[in-house]
């Protein structure tokens, strides 16, 4: 993933509610930016107030630069078709004689106490994903209240989360809000994708250190490769980012993208947030398995990793089956098919699917705010 940057300064300016968000943009735009790509709120002299308020209502548009820019290449569909059929087939396989009633009745008899600190976890894990779009915000120059951070972060993860395709659900919502808030169409689009690179740095580095140690073990998934060898595939764009950090200081450019390096300090901070995040969120599934599983939470975390990042490359809504398959895959000699399935099924409910009904509300009471605002300045 990469990062438009330039050179040139600019302030930033303002906010709905009509308090100053001051900016720094260091950005190089794209020598072919569209005119249709929004800008947020920037003033010029050239764009009038009705067509700055004709691109806000297109939150999507942006995108289209992006997929131009970013390099898709063709094996990404093809390798997640061939991870969903292979799933798929082990779905069908495993689930073709499940005992439907085993799986309400674990779901029926889950502990209370354990679905509370799942309900805890899941806040904590949506405060770190937080923390992905504040250190972006150092990144990019922009000075935004945290509570808007916060906000916007919440409801833009919680869709991707949910729904899968981060670029467009995520970064689409968070453009919407951060725009209403005065920062540029660049200025979001650079920090959807720093929140991405982070990310991935996170599953690289953690991913090393997993495979590496091999606390987990792959024959569930009968794949011809040994986890070190996995580690140490993990481990090289890990210390390549860390290198390229440390000793470069003019920006990369790639594929017409100019990216500027991170200040110091931000790379052990995205490397902490990201397995903040994993670690997090795989307790969260931990949580609510059976107390007396043999299952180290090691193991389970690298299975967790390995499950999401499955999911994220079959390009299926969620991970939907994907992710589910690889837990019943590599969870099997340890529990029964009917104790995944529920606790699965009860992981989705509260890390999927109660943040996203609550981000789906949260987000319609903004618009229609927003909105009611609108009108009553026309008025």
């Amino acid at each position: 993933m990469t990062d438009p940057r330039e050179s040139g300064t600019q302030q930033a300016d303002f906010d709905a509610s009509g308090e100053s968000v001051r900016s720094t943009e260091t950005d190089l735009e794209p020598e072919d930016e569209p005119a249709s790509i929004p800008a947020g709120n920037r003033t010029s002299s050239r764009r009038s107030p009705s067509r700055t308020r004709s691109l806000r209502s297109r939150p999507w548009q942006w995108v289209r630069l992006l997929r131009r820019k970013l390099p898709m290449d063709n094996l990404a569909p093809i390798a997640g078709l061939v991870i969903f059929v292979a799933v798929a087939w082990v779905m069908v396989h495993e689930l073709r004689d499940l005992p439907l009633g085993e799986v309400r009745a674990y779901l029926a008899d889950l502990p209370l106490v354990y679905v509370g600190i799942a309900l805890g976890l899941t806040a904590l894990n949506f405060f770190v994903l937080s923390g992905y779009d504040w250190l972006a915000m150092r990144y990019v120059g922009v000075d935004l209240e945290y509570r808007r951070v916060a906000f916007s972060a919440f409801i833009g993860y919680a869709f991707s989360q949910a729904i899968g395709n981060p670029l467009i659900t995520g970064g689409g919502v968070r453009y919407r809000l951060y725009s209403s808030w005065g920062l540029s169409g660049r200025d979001i689009a650079k920090t959807v994708l720093f929140a991405g690179i982070s990310f991935w740095l996170g599953c690289f580095a953690l991913g090393s250190f997993l495979f590496l140690g091999q606390p987990v073990s792959l024959n569930a998934l009968d794949l011809p490769v040994q986890p070190a060898i996995i580690g140490f595939a993990c481990l090289l764009p890990t210390a390549g980012y860390v290198g390229l950090t440390s000793l470069r200081e003019r920006p990369l450019v790639i594929r017409g993208w100019s990216l500027d390096m991170p200040d110091q300090w931000m790379v052990p901070v995205q490397v902490g947030l990201a397995v903040a995040d994993l670690f997090v969120a795989a307790s969260v599934l931990y949580v609510l398995l059976p107390a007396g599983a043999e299952i180290s939470y090691l193991y389970l975390l690298g299975v967790f990793q390995i499950a999401l990042i499955a999911g994220v490359i079959s390009h299926v809504p969620g991970g939907l089956g994907v992710f589910d398959g690889i837990l019943i895959m590599m969870l099997d000699p340890f529990l029964s098919t009917s104790v995944i399935v529920g606790a699965v099924l009860a992981f989705r409910a509260i890390f999927h699917i109660l943040p996203l009904t609550l981000a789906s509300i949260s987000y319609l009471v903004f618009e229609t705010v927003s909105v009611k605002d609108h009108l009553t300045e026309e008025a």
